[in-house]
């Protein structure tokens, strides 16, 4: 147990490093084992910016062709799942933890994000939240109940403040086809 916790250690600070020095479509050795040693499941190609704090790792997916940006916090208490082509600025902060308000007893709840979403800059999503398919959300929102897909919201707490309407919905994020 303190050998693997001694590893995790050591692949999260040459991941750290890895990050600061890489661009996405990098392929990136350190972070990706860091994350497996973190039980966490990573498709192909995947990008995650310096400052990654992630904690508990287990029952936490990221799918194809996401990039996250500097500054990620993940507090996975209860299961994460992130969709294809999903890509958050920096100061992304996922947290599946909750609390009961009379009894303060932990129910932490799954946090579900669809494919083709795009987060601004310091967005948080709140333990209970799914959003769909084809979203984005505005910068320095926080995300407390479900967005449907083909939408764009924003605020605090996170609105629906008009409908998204993509043509193409295949590969969106330039960085993948290089």
């Amino acid at each position: 147990m303190v050998v693997k916790k001694l590893l995790t250690n050591i692949f999260w600070i040459l991941s750290e490093i890895e990050a600061s020095f890489s661009k996405p479509n990098d392929y990136l050795l350190f972070r990706r084992t860091y994350l497996r040693l973190m039980k966490v499941k990573v498709g192909k190609k995947f990008w995650v910016g310096k400052s990654l704090n992630l904690f508990n790792g287990g029952d936490f997916t990221i799918g194809e062709r996401c990039a996250l940006g500097s500054f990620v916090r993940i507090e996975n208490w209860s299961g994460i799942q992130i969709g294809d082509d999903f890509v958050a600025a920096p100061g992304l902060h996922l947290n599946s933890g909750d609390h009961d308000p009379v009894t303060f007893k932990p129910k932490p709840l799954p946090i579900k994000i669809g494919d083709r979403v795009w987060c601004g800059v310091d967005v948080t999503i709140i333990s209970g939240a799914t959003i769909g398919d084809d979203v984005v959300i505005g910068a320095g929102s926080v995300v407390v109940k479900d967005i449907p897909s083909n939408s764009i919201a924003a605020g605090v707490p996170a609105k629906v403040i008009k409908p998204l309407e993509r043509k193409n919905k295949k590969h969106l994020w330039p960085w993948v086809n290089q």
